[in-house]
């Protein structure tokens, strides 16, 4: 995407708490290739989230030593469910993989 870093940008189902309602963060993605990538999650708060994939699976976080929740994801067919803490993350296998 011209002027970005991103290979692609979108939005993406998100919850910042337990038992919010699921709404709608922008998300841009860095693609490495083999299903490696970076995504950008931009908070409500306008803060922002990345969220690492090896080979197509999310692997880990951008965690600061304020970030004290714990990664966790699950795949249900091509989503992957993402959760940092009270955070929940939906992301299709074809924002890391590109398609």
């Amino acid at each position: 995407m011209a002027g970005t870093p991103y290979n692609a940008a979108g939005q993406v189902p998100c919850s910042m708490g337990h038992g919010q309602p699921t709404g709608s963060c922008a998300f841009g993605v860095e693609r490495e290739g083999r299903g490696n990538a970076m995504v950008t999650v931009t908070r409500p708060d306008g803060r922002k989230r990345v969220i690492f994939f090896e080979r197509g699976r999310p692997t880990g976080y951008d965690k600061s030593q304020a970030d004290r929740g714990e990664f966790r994801a699950t795949k249900e067919g091509d989503l992957n469910i993402i959760r940092i803490g009270d955070e929940r993350y939906e992301i299709v296998d074809a924002v890391a993989e590109g398609g």
